[in-house]
């Protein structure tokens, strides 16, 4: 039966002539309100089948039925489209149906057109394969340590436009429909999904298995769907102060490492409700561990779906660790994405801008004594003043018309950038103002879609309420500036020593020295002090530079003697550089008793805009090295890994290069310093973690090896305190045999804690024998290895960031290419994330030409990460770039600051 169906529709799948062939969007002529879904899952033949009824609203008079199919099968002679309110015998005929695969557009043209402010009722039998994808509907897998044998199970991933690989639909988030939901599956197993259970019933004539069907869900869009089917446990408890049950499930051998999901799900569902007055809409929230999953986290509404390393853990710590934060974004999107949602991916910020600012909050309100509020807004400026820094960077909210183009801005643009805007806004507005504007929106487009003028509309009316905003300005106005055009900008404060005025010029802050940009301007909220004020108030001086106008005049400044400080505690998306003198001034001022007269951010922000501003040329590096010299008066932890941060990747550009040797001893004399101002040891930030020791040889490799070789005696007593397992066993491995390696690769096979299998990945690629890192990366696209395709692109991180693993690494993509895209399953976005992690590595002329002509030879590959690639592209040009105009420079600062060792 299976066989001649699917040789009916391929028999019926034309080119036709059709406008459905070319069209990007669905046409809105058919809009759905109503999902009956059943699926039947079979976990031994890795399939399922179903059948959807979808209930839709004729809005323009059409005889096509338009929607989304991919991948599945069709039984075109069992579809029927009715009118819901005829007879059974007014049911319209259907006269061709057509399969478009460039839009995945399935086509029914019928005799007659739908009419419109008609219902009709759309029927359509279905069958699928379990893929191993990790998107659409998928299957996982998991061994089973009581019994020693694999076990499975199913778990749909459909953000952005893969539902229409389970099932028929609509495919587009605008078109929200409710959903009502039953999953059949054999006895062993059981079934989730976005809604409650109602109940379970046996399947007739199929003893068993059992049909478990669902509650109707509220109103939202086809990504946000989910269900899985499983062997799985969990923990169940209802949410303080309302009904909501809440639960947490893994599989069995794991249940008992939900400890810290439980302790913090709760609070941070109960702070949203309270921080935005807007319960939660669902009456329970399920998160689960899912053993093979692509991203961190997926936000489905009241079924949040994690990677185990994201979810799990062994230890309940005193702090927050990568756990906190993913429960904290994805349940910030049961508000932001899930209740609204954004029109169409153009503006996916809306959605993940706001899950990363509102988890920061979020764990600010609720682990106020960490310190949370600024290292996360630090970590999150500092990727944005990354990535935006590239020429080849894109806008927040950008146009995306192709479908197979939407991966592409999932990045640290849509995210941290978003965050990092809305973060501005609630600064110079309030973060009173804010809120209100927030909720505000949030209550009139519930259940709804929206775009980002909804959002400039919300917050203008209340800051116009408020009166923290002239009458004639709007949020749009100012916004807009930043979020529909590239980049951010660099505002260059040239004082006037004899007037006691400074003269404020902005400009986009672009790396490449050869690249510069005079036409972008923006609304920019500009706050300093001065000397003279700093004792007095640090609330500094607000206004705004505008757009088109690219200076401003500020006037009443203090004498040549006193500094002056834009930007105060960071607060807005820009970099400052001021003139000679006052950077003399303001160096002065850090190495004085008095440097924490300079705020926290702002000492933060010296180290980081020298480093940046001396890399695009616009200041000598020497500078830079003179605000690190006041680090010997500097205790806090996070100024410490700003600096370490940034000489990083100082050492990165230098690590093959005869500068190492030079490079290292100034770094062993960084971290003497570091010592003796008994910051925190964690704040030393390293990207490639085998260099640890590198800076302090003899006791570091020392103490790792002894250490290490204690773990490979009694693996159960490990001596090795956590924060130190990822130098300890780098280094054992870096000097260490074919032993030390084999042993901690059976650690990551036994394991049954993903997070501890996740570190020793990164771990694996230290060593330094070549045949060892060869067969490592033959492993990651080996199914039999037992590394998950989820995590090829960390095993060839770890390899391609050391001194001999770079080699080993581009070698094996040169020579893969092919064995790669097809393990990894022909996703483009995976593929071209190994090219950024090489492309991070390479510094030579010779490299870019090499990477260039290997990405347009492979470029079938990269379909849909085109983006992805011209920025790895342009990194690689950047790095080149720096060699040839800085490499010298260093090279002499550094022998200078080893030669005067009082001086640093």
């Amino acid at each position: 039966m299976q066989n001649s169906i699917i040789m009916w529709f391929i028999l019926l799948s034309s080119s036709g002539t059709s406008t459905a062939a070319y069209e990007i969007r669905l046409p809105q002529t058919l809009i759905p309100e109503r999902y009956n879904l059943k699926i039947v899952t079979d976990l031994k033949t890795f399939t399922f089948s179903g059948i959807v009824w979808i209930h839709v609203n004729c809005i323009n008079e059409t005889n096509r039925v338009v929607l989304h199919s991919k991948g599945l099968t069709l039984n075109t002679k069992r579809i029927i489209v009715k009118n819901a309110k005829a007879n059974a015998g007014d049911t319209l005929k259907a006269t061709n149906f057509s399969f478009y695969k460039e839009n995945d557009f399935f086509e029914i043209l019928l005799d007659k057109p739908v009419r419109m402010e008609q219902r009709y009722e759309i029927f359509i039998p279905f069958n699928g394969t379990l893929g191993s994808s990790l998107s659409g509907y998928y299957r996982s897998s998991y061994n089973n340590t009581r019994k020693g044998r694999k076990k499975w199970l199913s778990v749909t991933q459909f953000e952005p436009i893969f539902a229409r690989n389970a099932f028929p639909c609509f495919d587009e988030p605008a078109m929200k429909a409710s959903f009502k939901i039953s999953l059949g599956r054999r006895r062993r197993y059981s079934s989730i999904s976005n809604m409650p259970l109602l109940k379970t019933e046996a399947m007739r004539k199929k003893p068993g298995w059992f049909w478990d069907h669902f509650e109707e869900s509220v109103p939202m869009s086809t990504y946000l769907v989910a269900f899985v089917v499983s062997d799985f446990e969990f923990e169940q408890f209802a949410v303080n102060g309302n009904s909501t049950t809440f639960r947490i499930w893994a599989r069995s051998s794991a249940i008992n490492q939900v400890q810290t999901a439980k302790n913090f799900g709760p609070s941070v569902l109960n702070f949203f409700e309270e921080y935005f007055n807007i319960p939660y809409p669902l009456p329970k929230l399920d998160m689960i561990a899912v053993p093979d999953f692509g991203e961190a986290a997926m936000e489905n509404w009241g079924l949040i779906t994690f990677r185990e390393s994201y979810l799990l853990t062994e230890n309940v710590r005193h702090g927050v660790g990568i756990i906190e934060p993913t429960i904290a974004h994805e349940v910030a999107h049961q508000w932001f994405g899930n209740l609204v949602t954004m029109k169409w991916w153009t503006d996916i910020w809306l959605n993940e801008g706001f899950a990363t600012y509102m988890a920061t909050i979020a764990l600010h309100y609720i682990y106020p004594e960490y310190g949370t509020l600024v290292r996360n807004t630090l970590t999150t400026l500092l990727t944005v003043f990354r990535q935006d820094s590239l020429k080849s960077s894109h806008p927040v909210s950008v146009p995306v018309e192709d479908p197979r183009d939407i991966t592409q801005i999932f990045d640290s643009i849509s995210y941290t950038k978003g965050a990092i805007l809305l973060h501005m806004i609630s600064n110079f507005l309030s973060e009173d103002t804010f809120k209100k504007g927030v909720t505000h929106y949030l209550n009139k487009h519930k259940f709804e879609n929206a775009e980002q003028n909804d959002l400039w509309q919300a917050l203008t009316v209340q800051a116009h309420k408020d009166q923290v905003l002239p009458p004639h300005l709007t949020i749009g106005e100012i916004m807009d500036t930043w979020s529909l055009q590239v980049g951010y900008p660099l505002v260059t404060v040239t004082r006037d020593y004899q007037s006691n005025s400074a003269v404020l010029k902005q400009e986009r802050f672009i790396l490449d020295t050869e690249e510069r940009d005079n036409t972008s301007c923006w609304w920019i909220p500009i706050t300093y002090t001065t000397e003279q004020q700093i004792n007095t108030t640090y609330s500094g001086t607000h206004s705004w530079m505008e757009c088109p106008l690219k200076t401003e005049i500020i006037n009443n400044l203090p004498d040549k003697n006193q500094w002056i400080l834009f930007n105060l505690n960071t607060s807005g998306l820009y970099r400052v550089n001021y003139d000679e003198h006052n950077w003399k001034l303001l160096i002065a001022a850090l190495k004085s008793k008095s440097h924490g007269n300079i705020g926290l951010f702002n000492r933060i922000q010296l180290i980081e805009d020298s480093a940046a501003l001396a890399w695009a040329g616009k200041l000598h590096y020497s500078v830079f090295f003179d605000v690190l010299s006041y680090l010997e008066n500097e205790s806090d932890a996070r100024v410490w890994g700003m600096a370490n941060f940034n000489l990083e990747i100082l050492g990165k550009l230098v690590m093959r290069t005869s500068v190492f040797g030079t490079f290292r001893e100034y770094m062993k004399r960084h971290r003497q310093i570091h010592n003796k101002t008994k910051g925190e040891q964690h704040a030393m930030v390293a990207p490639a973690i085998e260099r640890f020791c590198a800076y302090n040889k003899d006791d570091c490799i020392k103490d790792s090896r002894r250490l290490f070789e204690q773990l490979m005696k009694d693996p159960i007593k490990n001596p090795v305190p956590p924060k130190n397992q990822p130098i300890v066993y780098c280094n054992a491995l870096k000097h260490g045999e074919e032993s030390e390696w084999n042993f901690l690769w059976n650690l990551y096979k036994t394991s049954n804690s993903a997070s501890e299998q996740s570190l020793i990945l990164n771990i694996l690629g230290c060593t330094r024998e070549v045949w060892l890192l060869e067969r490592y990366l033959d492993w990651a696209i080996d199914p039999s290895s037992e590394i998950r395709k989820q995590d090829v692109a960390k095993v060839f991180g770890s390899v391609v960031a050391t001194e001999i693993g770079y080699y080993v690494a581009k070698n094996f993509l040169w020579k893969r290419m092919e064995d790669i895209h097809n393990y990894i399953g022909g996703s483009s976005f995976a593929v071209s994330e190994l090219i950024q992690r090489l492309a991070q590595q390479m510094i030579y002329q010779v490299d870019y030409e090499e990477l260039k002509d290997f990405t347009l030879k492979h470029s079938n590959y990269f379909i849909g990460s085109q983006k992805a690639i011209t920025q790895s592209l342009e990194t690689v040009k950047l790095q080149v770039q720096w060699h040839q105009t800085h490499f010298e420079t260093i090279e002499n600062i550094l022998s200078v600051y080893n030669e005067e060792t009082l001086k640093y």
